[in-house]
């Protein structure tokens, strides 16, 4: 599910993806992702489907940059299904401004995945 993902989004955007931080040789224009958790659900045949959440970090120059990188990401994720992914949704979402002494503007998105892995 995790390469999917990356694949699936760095073929989508301009900006770089990736899991994890980047260094900084990267620019401000990035998206950053993290699974936050994951269960199984399991029955008496056997292990069945994952759940788990994925956090999505977009980053911009300004806050209007990552706005944009958000709807791009949202446009993608937002009830998708293909590959190992049988539904994706968003569950929450969150920013910061540009007044964020030190810090990229940042909108965090929460998703919702059920996969096969």
């Amino acid at each position: 599910m995790k390469y999917h993902l990356q694949a699936l989004l760095s073929g989508a955007l301009t900006a770089p993806v990736k899991w994890g931080v980047f260094g900084q040789e990267v620019g401000a224009q990035r998206v950053s992702l993290f699974q936050s958790s994951g269960i199984r659900n399991m029955s008496l045949s056997g292990k069945g489907l994952m759940r788990g959440r994925v956090q999505v970090d977009c980053y911009g120059a300004t806050s209007a940059e990552a706005e944009t990188l958000a709807r791009g990401v949202r446009a993608v994720l937002e009830g998708y299904v293909g590959g190992p992914v049988l539904g994706m949704f968003l569950d929450a979402t969150r920013d910061n401004d540009d007044d964020d002494a030190g810090y990229l503007p940042r909108v965090s998105m929460t998703f919702s995945v059920t996969y096969r892995d």
